[in-house]
């Protein structure tokens, strides 16, 4: 039989000359075991809510993007689809900015980093990054400028390929 137990969870602590017992030790696995599915819960819980907000938000911002640009596009006539994709130098920030010139003015572009989609249209200036941080453009002519504040949100990790879409104004 256990002679102390621990603070917290009351588990058995055997000393050397203490008889340990199937039964103590069944029952210290048993809370065990509850108290990790307790903490699984509630991990589960707030990863499930925090999810369902972050696509309630981007689809709520992607929706009124989409409606905003309905009635521009469809005075636009036809456009010049384009795909092209580059690599990441590495580095982030204002000073630090990634750059792509297109045959012709892009209208809308999509940067593509694995499951991640960034839609960047003419004329916004700001737009929800991959993670917590804004994507911020600048758009002159036939190019594309854009920073972020990491290099991840940016989309200019070293060494990684990054995809783009393109809509260009004829």
């Amino acid at each position: 039989m256990a002679s102390s137990y621990t603070q917290n969870y009351k588990l058995c602590q055997w000393e050397a000359e203490d008889k340990v017992l199937r039964t103590e030790f069944n029952a210290d696995n048993a809370k065990i075991d509850a108290a990790i599915k307790a903490v699984d819960r509630r991990v589960d819980g707030k990863a499930s809510t925090t999810s369902v907000n972050s696509l309630k938000s981007t689809v709520d911002s992607l929706s009124q993007t989409v409606a905003g640009h309905t009635s521009a596009l469809s005075g636009k006539g036809n456009c010049q689809l384009y795909a092209t994709s580059y690599l990441g130098a590495g580095g982030c920030g204002a000073n630090n900015q990634n750059s792509l010139t297109f045959p012709h003015k892009p209208f809308a572009v999509f940067l593509i980093s694995g499951n991640y989609v960034i839609s960047l249209f003419q004329g916004v200036t700001s737009t929800r990054g991959t993670g917590s941080s804004y994507l911020h453009s600048a758009w002159s002519g036939n190019t594309l400028r854009w920073y972020s504040s990491s290099d991840s949100d940016q989309l200019n990790q070293k060494g990684v390929r990054y995809s783009v879409f393109a809509l260009l104004e004829l």
